[in-house]
């Protein structure tokens, strides 16, 4: 059976109260359905062979019910997912606990996909859904249910970074009867008026992120894998920006939704990387494509950076929480949404495609016949060895030079400088790794401690922001002194990170000489 659906993420519970409030004012018949909960519990056997044979296989328990269910991985476009879902009722029975499934197309089709091999729990997710069926005004009646879904995905965490529990709140449009072309019409009015955010991804797709899981598949080897530090420095760069460009691609779904911070960073770290090689190479690739280049991708990095910073900033916050949520969460909970909204129409924006395809087309294309002529025969280490001592040399000045009572704003210039030195690094160590591991481990460790160092101070920003919005009355006294708790913990941050440069200084100098 063919399931055709619409989803959209909320960044707030109460925009169901719009759409049905747009709703009732199109002529849509809403028909509250009620309230329950039902928990996925989802399956995948060692080697993946459900998940490359195209499925996901979950078994969803609502009360003392249970069903078996395998749902196609082929999502469709952006506004509506067309997926082919088989279902079976898994019996009360002492076989099915023992995990041998009853005769049935959901078990008929696992035995030919998997055999009888053991299948293992990846992730549970837990809904409480509410539900309105809809009758559409329109000539040719259709009849839609609307879920409501505020969900919950808990997975044992595969990866350092992994959140192993998300929280979001989805509204899903799934056509029960009559013309499919409703459910895309809905979902049109719902992001033209409301501007909601479409889904990219499935409940499966966002379990698997939040465990942290690497699927295994058919991929291209990683970069610099084939290559010695003899070979071509240019052939390596091609093969790095098309590395980094793919990673672009494959984490934007992930900003987009913004349930995961780590996909905006994602997107921001292959920026960087990119900025860093196009930077080093300018004499190479020509100082007019590379002022283009950078100048868009710098423009795309500042749009994903708000996004960032109202992430962190509110995280911050929220980890310090004594109990409510205050008004200045609440307010940084409005401009968290309010980034991600703007981020959205960047990603849907013409000046963003054009970027993309411009990239697609440059590193598809490879160096052309004059850098071949010019710069083919120049090796990685030969290149490797000039460009590092060049950058290092202008670091290692700047960095000298910071004092105790130094200005932030150098402290953040050098924490710039580091990300690009951190960089160029990463790029030549995709084939000398041993050589540069050491050097990349002090970089990071010196970012890190600049990188406090600016959160604290972008949040104090924020903050003194926050508190000349106030309202000078008695009301506002206690959130204007928790602001200032606030402050004061981060200037305390502030101190404690400039303690912590100097170790971090000369650790990352006698690192790199």
């Amino acid at each position: 059976m063919a399931e055709i659906e619409a989803k959209f993420l909320l960044r707030r519970p109460d925009q169901l109260d719009d759409v049905l409030a747009l709703l009732d004012s199109r002529g849509y018949d809403v028909e509250p359905a009620g309230t329950s909960t039902h928990v996925d519990r989802y399956f995948d056997t060692e080697d993946w062979a459900i998940f490359r044979a195209g499925w996901a296989y979950r078994c969803r328990s609502r009360g003392k019910k249970e069903k078996l269910t395998l749902k196609s991985l082929d999502a469709g476009d952006q506004k509506v997912f067309v997926r082919e879902e088989i279902e079976q009722p898994l019996p009360k029975s002492k076989s099915a606990r023992k995990g041998k499934l009853p005769k049935g197309p959901v078990q008929a089709l696992l035995k030919d996909i998997a055999g009888s091999a053991r299948r293992k729990q990846l992730f549970r997710v837990e809904s409480r859904r509410s539900v309105y069926y809809l009758a559409t005004p329109e000539d040719t009646p259709a009849r839609v249910e609307l879920d409501f879904d505020r969900t919950t995905i808990e997975a044992e965490k595969r990866s350092k970074k992994a959140p192993g529990r998300m929280e979001f709140t989805e509204l899903e449009l799934e056509l029960e009867s009559g013309d499919a072309h409703a459910v895309e019409t809905l979902a049109n009015l719902l992001r033209e008026q409301l501007e909601l955010t479409p889904a990219q991804y499935s409940k499966f797709e966002r379990g698997i992120q939040s465990a942290g899981i690497k699927i295994p598949q058919s991929a291209a080897p990683p970069v610099g894998d084939e290559l010695s530090k003899d070979d071509s420095v240019i052939t390596l760069l091609f093969t790095y920006l098309d590395h980094q460009l793919r990673k672009l691609k494959r984490q934007q779904p992930r900003a987009w939704e913004g349930i995961d911070p780590e996909g905006v960073h994602q997107m921001r770290v292959a920026i960087r990387r990119m900025r860093a090689v196009f930077r080093a190479f300018r004499g190479v690739l020509g100082e007019d494509v590379v002022a283009w280049v950078n100048g868009e991708l710098r423009w795309l990095a500042k749009q994903l950076g708000r996004a960032r910073d109202a992430d962190v900033i509110e995280a911050d916050v929220r980890d310090a929480r004594l109990g409510e949520p205050s008004d200045y969460e609440k307010y940084l909970q409005e401009q968290t949404e309010e980034a991600y909204t703007r981020l959205v129409a960047v990603m849907e924006s013409e000046r963003y495609v054009k970027l993309v395809s411009w990239l697609e087309r440059f590193v598809d294309a490879g160096p052309d016949r004059r850098i071949q002529e010019e710069y083919g025969d120049l090796s990685i280490a030969e290149c490797s060895k000039l460009l590092v001592i060049r950058a290092f040399t202008k670091m290692r000045a700047h960095g000298d030079a910071i004092q105790p009572n130094t200005p932030a704003r150098q402290l953040h210039k050098l924490r710039i400088e580091a990300k690009r030195f951190r960089y160029l690094v990463d790029f030549f160590s995709t084939v000398q790794h041993h050589k540069w591991q050491e050097a990349i481990e002090a970089t990071e460790e010196l970012q890190e401690v600049l990188g406090q160092h600016q959160d604290a101070i972008t949040a104090i920003e924020r903050l003194a922001i926050y508190a000349g919005s106030l309202s000078p009355t008695n009301e506002s006294t206690d959130e204007l002194l928790n602001t200032a708790r606030l402050m004061q913990k981060e200037f305390g941050r502030v101190r404690d990170r400039r303690r912590d440069f100097e170790s971090a200084w000369e650790e990352f100098r006698e690192s790199v000489s």
